[in-house]
Parts: C-alpha cells; structure tokens; sequence
C-alpha cells in the first residue's frame, strides 16, 4: 500500500528564507529550480508574453522594460530564474513539458540569438547607478575576464585624460608631477617615484574591486592610489570622489554596457532586477532618496541619446503591497 508519505516529500522544519531564491545563484541551483518548478497554464501565458516582449525589443531594437507583480512568495524570483535558464539555453528548463508549446512558438527567432543575461539583487545598493551599472561589471569580471573594463566609472574618463595629458607632457614632466606630491619622499630618488610606466599601466587596468573595510567600502590597490594622485596633481574638480569610485549617470550607462555587452558579440542585454522595488522601499524614511532614484527607472526605456546599439530589456520584480507603498509616498512627494 503507497502511503501520502511516500509521494511527497516534506522537510521537517521549514524557514521564511527557504523560499527565497537568489538570482545570482541561478547557474549553480539551475538543476534544483527546474526540479521543483510547477508551471499552471497561467504560468505558461506569462512566459509566452516575456519571450514576445523580448522578441519586441529585437525586432525594434528599442530598450523596453516590464513589471512582474506578485506578493511575497508568489513565484516572482522564480520565474525570472526560468527564464534566465530558457534564455540560456538550459536543456533541462527548455524541456519542461507545460513549456513544450512556448519553446516551440519562440524556437525560431530563439535560435542563433545570443543574449547577456545579467541577474541582479538589489538589497545593498547605494543608488541606482551602483545596482545596475556596478552589478554589470561585476558580472562580466566574473563570465567574461578578459573582456576590458566598461567606462562606467567617472575615473575611466580621467584616467583617459591623464592618457592625453601624458602624451601632450611627456613621460618625465607627467611623473614628476604624479611623484612630487609626496614632499617628505623628496630627495630619497628612485624610492620615491612610486608612479612609472609599468605601475600606471598596472593602475588603469586594474578593475574597481570594493572591499569592506571598518570605516566603510574602499577601492582595491592600486587603482585608488592612483585616483588619489591624479586628482591632487592634475583634476581637482573630481575631488569628492577621491575616495570612493563614481559612476556616470544612469542614462550614459545604460549606452555604455549596452556597446560593452556588443563588443562581447551578444544581441541584447537582458537585465532581471529582483527585489528593486523592495530596495526602494527600505528608504521609506527618506522621501528624497525614493523620489530621486525612482525617476532614474525611467532611463531603463527612455534613453537620451540613441547610441544603444543592442536593446536593453529589463525585467523588474514588484510587489503588490510595496506598489501602494510607493503610491502613498509619491502623493506625500507632490503634495
């Protein structure tokens, strides 16, 4: 006699944090996520619509971005791991049965594409640019190191101007600049020129790697040294980044990996933005941090300038009950 016991399978405790999936973890839990994944018919329509939204973005080859709602727990994480996995070519996620007519639908257009499928977790952010535009580099350190830094960061820009500076100075005039900063090396020679050739070529190339520290978040070596340097000797007006590494704004960005991930010969730029709206909503307490960074989501589809050539999608998670949250405090804002 077959017991309930024996055709399902239950833990004997369970926590709020176990239903919880990590995007950025989807390649390495792909086996477990499409184990346990159930797709309902409704669920089957929802991945029909993101394949055509995704199709959409292609065939104009305009950014677009989506909402997916859903309270708490309701599968959101999930079926952006999903579809991440269909996207990527996972055999396994391309061969679930309630999927077979949707894959079949999308297989053509699907096939030969090559997408840059970049999961984010947006808990811990500084600010929009910090989530998506650090996120990106991130990622590509990790699945593409060979690929050079994408100019993100306001010291990509001064560290091509020094570049320029050099070659207009000459090497001598330039380091001697960079080297005499440190008055109390002066007179020790050789030791005190801690800028050379080889040492900027080191320091521009180096990617900007945080690291915590006590008093907070600092750049890896030697790239902040030389951040530091080249401010002091050369850029003042960059002074309030001196310690902390800058990003341009959201909109340049978005072109800049945009042209990035085309270099790297993938077709679109596929953004799944988990728990944004979450991260937005922790500020509650500082109606001018939402009001600011909210308006930035706006970039993700209206660009200033048309130089994004491969089309930037996102899809962003968004809570039902945080929505209204948002609602409320918008009207705060305008009132």
């Amino acid at each position: 006699m077959t017991l309930l016991k024996d055709l399902i399978e239950i833990p004997e405790s369970l926590q709020k944090g176990d239903f919880v999936l990590n995007l950025s973890s989807v390649a390495k839990d792909a086996d477990k996520i499409i184990r346990d994944y159930v797709v309902t018919p409704e669920l089957q329509k929802c991945f029909d619509q993101a394949l055509n939204f995704i199709r959409s973005t292609l065939q104009s080859n305009v950014s677009k971005a989506t909402y997916l709602h859903g309270s708490f727990g309701s599968g959101k994480s999930h079926f952006m791991a999903v579809l991440y996995l269909i996207l990527q070519g996972n055999i396994t996620a391309r061969s679930i049965k309630e999927l077979a007519p949707v894959i079949y639908k999308n297989n053509e257009w699907v096939a030969g594409k090559k997408f840059l499928l970049v999961p984010y977790h947006a808990i811990g952010s500084d600010n929009m640019e910090s989530c998506i535009l650090g996120g990106y580099v991130d990622f590509v350190r990790r699945n593409h190191p060979e690929a050079p830094i994408p100019g993100v960061y306001l010291a990509e820009g001064m560290f091509q101007d020094a570049i320029n500076l050099r070659n207009q100075m000459g090497d001598k005039a330039f380091f001697e600049a960079l080297n005499n900063l440190n008055i109390e090396k002066r007179g020790w020679g050789d030791i005190a020129n801690d800028w050379n050739d080889e040492s900027f070529e080191i320091a521009i190339n180096t990617a900007p790697v945080f690291k915590n520290t006590d008093n907070g978040k600092t750049l890896a070596e030697p790239r902040t040294r030389l951040i530091s340097a080249l401010i002091k000797a050369f850029f003042t007006s960059y002074i309030q980044h001196a310690n902390s590494e800058a990003f341009i704004s959201l909109d340049k960005g978005l072109s800049v990996i945009s042209q990035h991930a085309q270099s790297l010969g993938y077709d679109a730029l596929i953004l799944f933005l988990d728990e944004l709206i979450l991260w937005l909503a922790s500020h509650a307490n500082d109606l001018g941090f939402i009001h600011r960074e909210e308006q930035k989501l706006t970039k993700l589809v209206e660009a200033q300038t048309p130089d994004r050539p491969i089309p930037v999608v996102s899809f962003v998670a968004r809570q039902r009950d945080l929505l209204s949250l948002l609602v409320i405090l918008s009207r705060g804002l305008n009132g």
